[in-house]
């Protein structure tokens, strides 16, 4: 597994599949779990169809980010319904 930048643009690579996210200001948001809907797939050479595959991929590339991402909101709203009372 591998990503390169070319013009810009971030492009992943898997064993059997190459794949963008579908807007690359997704990189720079703090806050945002990567889904389905934000991957855009250029080739898919594997077994799986699009669908698994997305949700592979998000398992392989995306989840430790995703999961700091969710800590880190659900720390937040405990925080501020501490703070409110």
């Amino acid at each position: 597994m591998n990503a390169e930048i070319h013009k810009g643009t971030v492009y992943y690579h898997g064993a059997d599949y190459k794949f963008k996210l579908a807007d690359e200001q997704f990189h720079n948001h703090m806050s945002l779990i990567i889904r389905p809907q934000h991957i855009r797939i250029l080739e898919n050479t594997s077994k799986l169809d699009n669908k698994d595959l997305k949700a592979k991929i998000i398992e392989t590339w995306f989840a430790q980010g995703n999961q700091k991402v969710r800590d880190y909101s659900n720390a937040k709203r405990r925080s501020k319904r501490a703070a409110n009372g």
